[in-house]
């Protein structure tokens, strides 16, 4: 009897895990198929993003307390998280830009203007809406999504290791690997530029991408996910495949696939393919890192620092 309530809680999450190695290995094989396609960078993607960090991440925060937090997944809860992501993936294929078209012809002309714009609209749909929602449908405070003071001392103490060692990793891999590190080395910057210019970024960075995506696919979608599949490892292979589907739109209605190497029309199965071989497998880290503290500032500072050399150079043509 005690057995086979072991086997009853660990089967969901050896299932989910399965599953998801099969869809990686499928959408892996349709892509072989695309011409755009280049099985060398995803294999490097999988190493680096699906093993390498992920490990690193683990093994920074083997002595880590994470924080309490109070998370109450019921059917409710996920139909209503359900319902919204179905609505976001709707929203991002052509939401943002019927907003724009609607916006003064002045704003949209602007760099500048249309830079905050767009930080105003993520938050507003990654953030604002949800917390709302989760707050005054079924009680969840700031404290239930990783946002704590003993969040920002832990930065100080068991959690500053983590964070350390994967923003270290991060940044060596997009500085000498990554095509964003290639360009940031090719340009000419100045030291205003990079002295000014990069803690600036930075700080741009901690809300666009930070706050944004940290807080909607690993405080809210992955918490809820691993509490009604009572696994950590269920919430972060399905997170991952959420955050990764939740690009599929953009690739087949917005012809984003052509600046992913994808060609400019790619179907739907290569779109959901490369959504789940590429974008999946990189929300990996960040899913271990926030099973492990449950600190939402130590993953906002973790992917502001991943994003920082790819995005230093557009950011500095707008702003200085």
């Amino acid at each position: 009897m005690h057995n086979g309530a072991i086997r009853s809680q660990i089967s969901p999450r050896n299932f989910v895990l399965i599953a998801g190695l099969l869809l990686y290995c499928g959408g892996f094989v349709i892509l072989l198929g695309n011409k755009s396609f280049e099985p060398v960078g995803a294999i490097v993607v999988l190493v680096v993003f699906g093993i390498v960090l992920p490990l690193v991440a683990w093994l920074a925060t083997r002595n880590v307390v994470p924080l309490s937090i109070s998370i109450h997944s019921g059917a409710p809860e996920l139909i209503v998280l359900i319902a919204y992501v179905i609505g976001l993936s709707l929203y991002l294929i052509s939401g943002p830009q019927w907003i724009d078209q609607h916006l003064p012809r002045e704003w949209t002309e602007s760099q500048q203007i249309k830079f905050v714009i767009t930080l105003l609209k993520k938050l507003f749909v990654f953030v604002a809406i949800p917390f709302a929602i989760f707050r005054f449908c079924f009680g969840y405070r700031f404290r239930d999504f990783g946002i704590q003071r003993q969040g920002l001392r832990a930065l100080r103490g068991g959690h500053l290791p983590v964070v350390v060692a994967v923003t270290g990793a991060f940044l060596a891999f997009q500085y000498f690997v990554s095509g964003g590190g290639a360009a940031f080395r090719r340009e000419h910057f100045t030291a205003f530029q990079l002295f000014v210019g990069l803690p600036f970024c930075f700080i741009w960075l901690l809300l666009e991408v930070g706050l944004v995506e940290e807080f909607f696919f690993r405080a809210l979608v992955q918490s809820q996910l691993a509490t009604a599949f009572k696994s950590e490892t269920s919430g972060i292979v399905l997170m991952s495949l959420i955050f990764g589907l939740a690009h599929a739109p953009g690739f087949i209605f917005r012809n984003a696939g052509e600046l992913e190497g994808l060609g400019p029309h790619p179907s739907a199965l290569d779109a959901v393919a490369y959504s789940i071989v590429i974008l999946a497998v990189s929300g990996i880290v960040f899913g271990v890192i926030w099973a492990r503290t449950k600190n939402l500032f130590a993953l906002m500072i973790v992917h502001a620092a991943g994003d920082l050399l790819p995005n230093f150079g557009n950011f500095i043509r707008t702003w200085f």
